[in-house]
């Protein structure tokens, strides 16, 4: 009966995928895209002179490589030139940075894996696409930091979890009738973190740090 169920459930969410995009301007569409995540965050150093220890904070500008897969489906024409659709994303970035002094070496590894779904209007003209969206996003992100001090090897691991609002903005232009090529600008705002570091938990809410994503890609559409 289990097994009867998971059946007719798969069935309906297929038959979901491919009738409810027959009514848009627009079929299924399956993407890949490369950019660069881009973010500025604040970090701090110390200094001690004469016995006082001083904190320096100071701003750091990143861009990481970001790698996007695409599902894109178009659910329903909303007048002759816009319909709305539904896209459903993962985005694959790291960063890693090296330090070297006379005793003192350090590396850090950071992995980000994030899962977003987007609610998007699209304006149709001719074979151009301009496409506006906004929906939430889930983040995963391993991170490893290794030193060696005076010949002390030290290491630590942990995974942060982050949840995002998200704000996408593009064009698309059709180059045949099943191939586009695509460009948008996708902005994340973090605002709850949390991970566990050995016995220390840290939670954040509120930190509206925002993150810059553009990319640029091919769709293939069904």
């Amino acid at each position: 009966m289990k097994n009867t169920n998971k059946k007719l459930s798969l069935i309906s969410v297929l038959i979901f995928l491919v009738i409810i995009p027959l009514s848009a301007k627009d079929s299924i569409g399956l993407g890949l895209q490369f950019g660069a995540l881009g973010s500025e965050k604040v970090f701090s150093s110390s200094s001690t002179i004469s016995g006082d220890t001083i904190s320096m904070p100071y701003t750091k500008t990143t861009f990481n490589p970001d790698i996007q897969i695409l599902l894109s489906f178009p659910i329903c024409d909303i007048n002759e030139n816009c319909f709305f659709g539904l896209d459903f994303g993962y985005n694959f970035s790291w960063d890693y940075s090296y330090g070297s002094f006379t005793s003192y070496q350090r590396e850090t590894y950071t992995l980000s894996h994030r899962f977003s779904v987007m609610p998007e209007f699209t304006y149709v003209k001719s074979k151009l696409r301009i496409i506006a969206g906004t929906g939430f996003a889930f983040g995963i992100e391993p991170y490893k930091y290794e030193s060696v001090i005076n010949k002390s090897y030290n290491s630590n691991e942990y995974t942060d979890y982050k949840l995002f609002w998200t704000f996408n903005t593009g064009v698309k232009y059709k180059l045949s009738e099943h191939l586009s090529v695509v460009t948008d600008f996708t902005f994340f705002v973090n605002f709850f973190d949390t991970y566990t570091d050995d016995d220390y938990k840290s939670k954040t809410s509120g930190s509206n740090v925002m993150e810059l994503l553009p990319k640029i890609g091919l769709m293939y559409q069904f």
